[in-house]
């Protein structure tokens, strides 16, 4: 088989040098570099992550989220973890100790929690080395080395290695000749087994990379030995046994509704290959591979996330997708590809991710929902282009955020596109740290599931056991781990996030510590110490519309050709003492819901403003906001203000007006408390006005470029009759360098609504001649 390693050592790309000033280029195109490939995501990339214990966080938000989790951690008795697995392997528990309780309970999807607390208690580790994360860490490895071996010598498994809180049936079942499906039977049934296999398998691997765990690592390797006879020779002392597995038996499998959800248990095994060069390890992985209903229309690009059920593709397949179910299996085929070179698996993930973002993505950076007509079930897909419609009921499932920005950062390793990072900023700073309740309490680890974005709505936080609890504690303590990336020549480096935080990258002699408030600041310091050439990368944020500033050593940096959603390289050759001062004003801005332009949304940089109580009659908040709006189109000058900051600095915001309430106060998303509060709010703007110059002509609507959903959606006209409006069109195009722009453009939309037959020649007219008039209204 091809292999992308060879190739890596194949090929050689020149160091950029300097002599000491800086030159500033707009580059999106490093080159794969000559060197050795590194373990774990994204070894053989182009671009790769440090180790965690490379940057520490400095004070500020995250460092406040992760601190609440890390004395969660802290407190929790790690004890109860081993009570399943022991009880499998037939060794004694202490007494008085019991499972975590939740989907932790002894039913079957037991065990999975295990390998996310091992995840957390590493990566708690990592950046500070305190020793009582490793010390519990050590312990539950060395438990679960202790019930592997007892496990083998006891139940005389099907194939030796298994380790797990519940049977190996439980896992073996799934396929032939039972194909067992999702259900409450413990004998019978199964839920998701290969998720908890992964989870484990994940924990384990971690364990070893961030706390260099050989027992770890020596665990993992047998699980992963006993996971390749299980996909290959498969249940051979079952009744009705038939031989090996074949590819359709596996495709069978894995569109079994939540039985055959595996997670992404497919990365696991390319690294386990690529630390052992067992090429049973990569096979293994392939054998995850969707390929009936899936794999083939993603690596063609054809959404089929929801089908109507005549196209419905596949013997299992359902008509809308279980999203957290597929979002992580395409971070198993880019890391397939990272170890083998095979393109289709990278193509696959790049096409899904395309899918998903923005086509799927609330102003929250979450995914999911519902639609009229469709189950009652949130965690599924929604239509393609269907927002507006998904809001109501639950929204946003948090894991299946964590998983679109791990699949975002790694395809980002590859193709260094900025736009990945817009939206891990985006899911980080709203989904993420909204995650966690801003409390001090260690009962539970005080995270959400779900994530409602209906009007009116709160935040549950808690979830012992589940999936997002899971992975809630890993989001938490991982905060540094994309704030910097480096090229894997070592000539780049990439500042992706603006966190407080110390890079200290120990290969190159040289560290950054970069001190800013942000998001409750915009600007952000960074402090050089070492020295030789480097091209510093500063990504330029896509939502940024007033600048975007830089100086080197107080001397400005030309950044004229700049542009949203890009990197700015500073290439020079630093020396200690050298200071980088980067400000990007933030300002507020709206967010249109793609299928109904006037449901949006209030960002205020990359965080979503929510706004605070419960609209009557659960609609929405209706704002009126074109009348405040100067030339400039800034809606903080005039219509949505900046009234005070919270203790911790967090702004607070007043709406000038709400036609249904008086002001509304708002707020940002991360603020994690049981209020009420509202994402969306619905946009009502009945008269083109100037000012408070009133042209007495209605703000009518253009129906164009609305999507039209494949799959129909109840009571629902599609492409539907609520497009943008007059105003909408005229203030997309702000800010305006001068009135005579203003109106220019006034004129020709009007010329377009007139051709289009919306507005009569007179109405043209008359709002053109009134905006000729507004040039005081609306002078900034």
């Amino acid at each position: 088989m091809f292999n992308l390693r060879r190739l890596l050592q194949a090929l050689g790309v020149a160091v950029i040098g300097g002599n000491g000033a800086s030159h500033v280029t707009l580059d999106n195109n490093p080159t794969l570099a000559n060197v050795a490939a590194d373990p774990g995501p994204g070894g053989t990339a182009p671009v790769r992550p440090f180790r965690l214990d490379q940057v520490r966080l400095g004070g500020g938000l995250l460092q406040e989220k992760r601190d609440r989790i890390k004395g969660f951690l802290r407190a929790y008795d790690e004890r109860r973890f081993l009570v399943l697995f022991n009880n499998q392997a037939g060794r004694p528990n202490p007494s008085g100790v019991s499972p975590p309780g939740g989907w932790e309970d002894g039913g079957l999807l037991s065990g999975h929690w295990t390998g996310h607390f091992m995840t957390a208690l590493s990566q708690a580790y990592a950046e500070q080395g305190e020793t009582a994360f490793k010390s519990k860490l050590d312990w539950m490895v060395a438990e679960l080395a202790a019930c592997q071996e007892a496990y083998t010598a006891r139940k005389k498994p099907t194939h030796p290695g298994y380790l797990g809180a519940l049977p190996e049936d439980t896992v073996l079942r799934l396929g032939p000749p039972r194909f067992a499906v999702y259900g409450a039977n413990a004998n019978t049934n199964t839920w998701a087994a290969w998720y908890t296999q992964h989870k484990i398998m994940r924990g384990l691997l971690d364990a070893y990379y961030n706390t260099n765990s050989s027992q770890a690592l020596q665990v993992v390797v047998k699980m992963a030995e006993w996971a390749h006879l299980a996909l290959t020779v498969g249940d051979k002392n079952q009744p009705g046994y038939k031989g090996n597995l074949t590819r359709a038996d596996l495709n069978y499998m894995w569109d079994t509704y939540i039985a055959g959800e595996f997670g992404g248990a497919n990365e696991v095994f390319p690294e386990i290959y690529a630390l052992t060069s067992d090429d049973r390890h990569l096979q293994t992985a392939t054998a995850f591979d969707n390929r009936e209903s899936l794999f083939g229309a993603a690596v063609a690009d054809r959404d089929i996330l929801v089908v109507t059920p005549q196209n419905k593709p596949g013997r299992r397949r359902a008509e809308r997708l279980h999203a957290n179910t597929h979002v992580p299996q395409f971070l198993g085929y880019l890391r397939v590809y990272e170890q083998s070179g095979a393109r289709e698996y990278f193509t696959a993930a790049k096409n899904f991710f395309g899918w998903v973002v923005p086509h799927r993505e609330f102003a929250s950076g979450g995914t999911g929902g519902n639609y009229p007509g469709a189950n009652d079930n949130p965690e599924l897909f929604q239509n393609r282009d269907n927002i507006a419609n998904a809001i109501a009921q639950n929204g946003a499932e948090t894991c299946t955020t964590y998983n679109t920005l791990k699949l975002g950062r790694n395809l980002f390793l590859h193709e260094h596109n900025a736009t990945y990072m817009d939206h891990y900023e985006r899911g980080l700073f709203n989904m993420i740290t909204g995650s966690r309740a801003d409390t001090t309490s260690t009962a539970d680890p005080q995270l959400t599931y779900f994530q409602p974005l209906s009007p009116g709505s709160n935040r549950d936080y808690g979830n012992t056991g589940t999936c997002c609890g899971g992975t809630g504690m890993e989001s938490h303590t991982k905060y540094q781990e994309t704030v910097y990336l480096r090229s894997a020549d070592g000539s780049a480096l990439w500042v992706n996030l603006y966190v407080p935080s110390t890079l200290n990258w120990t290969e190159k002699r040289f560290s950054i510590k970069q001190e800013t408030a942000f998001p409750r600041g915009d600007t952000a310091n960074f402090a050089v110490t070492g020295q030789g050439p480097l091209d510093i990368k500063l990504r330029v944020p896509g939502w940024v519309r007033n600048g975007f500033l830089v100086t080197v050593n107080g001397e400005a940096q030309s950044t004229k050709d700049v542009q949203p959603s890009t990197y700015l390289s500073l290439s020079r050759t630093w020396k200690t003492g050298d200071v980088i001062q980067v400000r990007m004003p933030f300002s507020i801005r709206t967010e249109r819901a793609l299928d109904r332009p006037d449901t949006q949304a209030i960002m205020w940089g990359p965080v979503l403003l929510q706004t605070i109580g419960k609209p009557s009659g659960g609609s929405y908040w209706q704002l009126s906001l074109y009348r405040y709006l100067k030339r400039d189109g800034d809606y903080q000058r005039a219509a949505i203000k900046q009234t005070g900051k919270t203790s911790a600095g967090d702004p607070l915001f007043t709406t000038t007006t709400s036609s249904t309430s008086g002001s509304l106060n708002v707020r940002p998303y991360y603020i994690s408390d049981n209020q009420a509060v509202s994402s969306y709010f619905l946009r009502v703007e009945p008269a083109v006005v100037f000012g408070t110059i009133d042209t007495g002509v209605p703000n009518r609507k253009r129906n164009d470029g609305l999507p039209k959903y494949d799959v129909p959606v109840s009571g629902i006209t599609s492409p539907g009759t609520d497009g943008p409006t007059f105003l909408d069109l005229i203030w997309d195009q702000a800010p305006f360098a001068t009135h005579a722009a203003f109106v220019q453009v006034v004129t020709s939309t009007a010329d377009a609504f007139v051709a289009a037959k919306v507005y009569t020649t007179k109405e043209r007219d008359t709002i053109v001649a009134k905006a000729g008039e507004a040039e005081r209204e609306l002078a900034p």
